[in-house]
C-alpha cells in the first residue's frame, strides 16, 4: 500500500565514493512492506524542484522500523538531501513500483546480480533478502565502476554470505574490464543453472541482457526511466516493449523480464 511518510532521519553517512551518501530513516510500515526493486519518491525543499525524485530502497530493518536510500549528489534534490542530519524529516511516498524482483531463495540456482552506480542499491536489498531467507542460497554480486573509488553499495553483503566480484574499467580493484567479461567467466566456470538480475546504466543492462539471451538464462532488469509522478498517472515513464506496446516504468515496472524490453 502506497503511503506518504514524514520520516525522521536516524543516520546520515557519507561514503568514500565522492558525493555518495546513505540516508537512514524511521518508517516502520515501509520497512515491513518494501520489496527489492521497489522505490520511494522523495520531496525536498530546494526552491527550484517541484517534482518528487525516485530512489531505490537500499536497506530495510523491519525489526527496528528503519529503511534507507543511497544517492549521489547530482541535482537540487540530492544536494538538499546531502544536508539532512539525524532529527530532520524526509518527505516520501512508498513503497512504489510493482512487485519488484522475483527470486526464490530456496531454488537450486545460482543467483547472479549485476549492477553499477545507482543500480547497486536494489541489488544489495535483493542480496540481503535472499540470504536472510536462506543462508545457503548461492548468490554472487558483480559490481562495475570506472575505478575503485566509485564502487559503492556492497557493504555488509560478504558478511551475509554473498560472493562479491568487483570490476573496474582501469583495473584498480578486482576484475579489469566490463561486467559482461566477469559474468561470462563466472558462467563458464559454474554449471549451476543461473538466474540473472540487473540494474545500472542502460548500456550495461543491454549488454548483460544480450548475454542472457545468448545463454538462454532467465534475466530480470530494473529500469530507471524518468518518473515525473511515480504513481502511474502522468505516463512520463513509458518503457517500449518488444511486442510493440508500452508499459509504465513506475507501476508495471520498474522490474521487467529483460526479453520484454525493446532495447
Amino acid at each position: 500500500m502506497i503511503r506518504k511518510f514524514l520520516a525522521p532521519v536516524t543516520a546520515h553517512r557519507e561514503l568514500t565514493a565522492p558525493g555518495h551518501h546513505v540516508l537512514e530513516f524511521y518508517a516502520p510500515e515501509l520497512a515491513h512492506e518494501a520489496k527489492p526493486g521497489q522505490f520511494v519518491a522523495v520531496a525536498a525543499e530546494t526552491g527550484v524542484q517541484i517534482l518528487r525524485r525516485p530512489f531505490s530502497v537500499y536497506t530495510v530493518s523491519p525489526e527496528q522500523g528503519l529503511a534507507s536510500i543511497l544517492f549521489s549528489v547530482y541535482g537540487p534534490t540530492t544536494r538538499a538531501l546531502a544536508t539532512y542530519r539525524p532529527g530532520d524529516t524526509i518527505d516520501l511516498l512508498g513503497p512504489l513500483g510493482g512487485s519488484g524482483f522475483q527470486a526464490d531463495p530456496v531454488a537450486p540456482v545460482h543467483h547472479i546480480l549485476i549492477g553499477g552506480g545507482y543500480g547497486v542499491p536494489p541489488l544489495a536489498f535483493l542480496t540481503q533478502t535472499l540470504l536472510l531467507a536462506n543462508p545457503d542460497a548461492k548468490v554472487s554480486v558483480i559490481v562495475g565502476a570506472r575505478n575503485k573509488n566509485l564502487l559503492v553499495g556492497t557493504e555488509g553483503l560478504a558478511e551475509v554470505g554473498a560472493v562479491l566480484l568487483p570490476c573496474t574499467d582501469d583495473g584498480s580493484f578486482g576484475y579489469k574490464g566490463l561486467v559482461t567479461g566477469q559474468l561470462n567467466e563466472l558462467l563458464d566456470q559454474d554449471n549451476t543453472p543461473a538466474h540473472l538480475y540487473i540494474c545500472g546504466p542502460t548500456p550495461m543492462m543491454k549488454a548483460v541482457a544480450g548475454v542472457a539471451v545468448v545463454r538462454s538464462l532467465p534475466c530480470q532488469v530494473s529500469l530507471e526511466p524518468f518518473m515525473p509522478c511515480g504513481i502511474g498517472i502522468c505516463m512520463g515513464c513509458a518503457v517500449p516493449l518488444s511486442d510493440g506496446s508500452y508499459a509504465r516504468g513506475c507501476t508495471e515496472g520498474p522490474v521487467f523480464d529483460a526479453r520484454e524490453v525493446l532495447w
